[in-house]
């Protein structure tokens, strides 16, 4: 069951990457990709220092919730599947989906 759902999400990714064009967003639009990895970079950073400095949680466990909220669940739970973090797929899963409502709820209350 877990093999057949691998090979679908690789499928997923290869579609989803395979009709964009980096070259292309770099030429047009520069600064959305500085804004973009700006906001990563801080996302990462804030991440990282909160919750190995105040809450001393797990490295790999932070970088799996740090994937679910950029990536979300989709990406996340491969990630833990490629790392071999088995007990960590399904709360990456619900991290990435819990992610989606609240955004979308916060979006829609703001019009």
């Amino acid at each position: 069951g877990s093999a057949i759902g691998i090979v679908f999400l690789q499928l997923f990714f290869a579609a989803s990457g395979a009709s964009g064009s980096l070259l292309l967003v770099l030429r047009r639009a520069p600064s959305l990709v500085a804004f973009s990895m700006m906001q990563i970079a801080i996302h990462f950073v804030f991440l990282i220092g909160i919750g190995r400095g105040i809450f001393r949680l797990d490295p790999n466990e932070l970088y799996l919730a740090s994937n679910a909220n950029v990536g979300g669940p989709t990406t996340a739970a491969a990630m833990a599947q490629a790392k071999e973090w088995n007990r960590l797929t399904l709360p990456a899963l619900l991290v990435g989906v819990f992610g989606y409502a609240t955004a979308t709820a916060l979006s829609l209350s703001l019009g």
